[in-house]
């Protein structure tokens, strides 16, 4: 897509509503001049791969559902400059470029095909995605799946309550998918965020938030890995660097988590809490996700950790109230 020929801004595009005529925009041509009007709501901005998630994060699936023990590899890849050249590189020498080519032919259809319906607009010519062209048997190996399910000191989904909240989630569920949906609102939803509700204790084992229903970002991404543990869905966390002020430094880290759907691979979700401009919702394989990095030192990690950071259970456990965790949010440095 020529939205997607550089750099997010770099190269614009916007299709009429009314007409269907397409406007370019770009710091490297001349194009036709758009609208004078073009920022009334008849005219949608075509989004960038990366808005898409046919960025890194579609790498970074393709990558643990059908390269293996080559999937840490990959991670390191795309800490550097110049890494898809050098991921095509790798994917050539384990004869995986062509099944990659198809990979992301067919998750770039499917998502101009979302996106478009989410904007009223018709399409055509678009073969429609069929989840099965890839090789089913291919997913996530075994040893790194148990390491997403593993009962842990944090993650205690073997605990009475979150056992028998899992149960009451499940429900009338229909399906894996089902139930992964309602135990990511019932965490949303039901937990209040610490910081929002001026809630204390602190808290970060998983049932300890699920007992005193409220918890940071972090905890409640612990929690909501216990319920989905519960079931045997394999599940890992995620984090982003934000600006704690919207305001540049201080900065921190925000907690959330990538849960494994057979029908989808890797997808993240966050269940910190929705607010006034905070809408986070449960809509594979499209992210709605409670924050995008917009300044240089934001972040979004690439990284799937099947325990919480250290620093982030080190900061949980420190702090004893609100006001003393929000004075020392867990942070990590960024190399430019």
């Amino acid at each position: 897509m020529f939205a997607s020929s550089g750099q997010p801004y770099e190269c614009s595009a916007y299709i009429s509503l009314e007409t269907g005529k397409t406007y370019y925009q770009s710091d490297y041509g001349d194009f036709e001049e758009l609208p004078e009007d073009i920022d009334d709501p008849k005219y949608v901005t075509i989004p960038h791969k990366t808005e898409l998630n046919l960025g890194k994060r579609l790498v970074l699936n393709f990558a643990y559902e059908y390269l293996g023990d080559k999937a840490e590899d990959v991670e390191i890849i795309f800490r550097s400059n110049g890494a898809y050249s050098r991921f095509k590189g790798l994917l050539d020498r384990l004869a995986k470029l062509e099944l990659w080519y198809n990979y992301e032919n067919n998750a770039q259809q499917k998502a101009i095909i979302e996106w478009c319906k989410e904007n009223n607009i018709a399409v055509s010519n678009i073969p429609e995605y069929k989840l099965n062209s890839l090789e089913p048997s291919s997913r996530i190996p075994e040893n790194i799946k148990q390491q997403y399910l593993k009962n842990t000191e944090i993650i205690n989904w073997q605990h009475p309550t979150i056992k028998v909240c899992s149960k009451e989630i499940l429900k009338g569920c229909n399906s894996r998918l089902d139930y992964a949906q309602k135990a990511f609102e019932y965490v949303r939803d039901n937990i209040k965020h610490s910081w929002d509700f001026q809630q204390n204790p602190v808290t970060c084992i998983a049932s300890e938030v699920l007992e005193h229903k409220t918890g940071y970002c972090y905890a409640k991404s612990h929690l909501l890995a216990a319920l989905l543990r519960a079931q045997e869905i394999p599940t890992g966390f995620c984090y982003q660097r934000l600006s704690v002020n919207d305001n540049g430094a201080p900065y921190s880290l925000h907690g959330l988590n990538a849960v494994y759907l057979k029908e989808f691979g890797w997808y993240r979700i966050d269940a910190r809490g929705n607010k006034k401009d905070v809408n986070a919702q449960f809509l594979p394989p499209r992210e709605c996700l409670a924050f995008t990095p917009i300044d240089k030192l934001e972040k979004d990690l690439p990284e799937i950790w099947y325990e919480p950071l250290p620093v982030v259970v080190e900061a949980l456990k420190k702090n004893k109230n609100t006001k003393q965790l929000h004075e020392n949010l867990p942070d990590i440095q960024i190399v430019t």
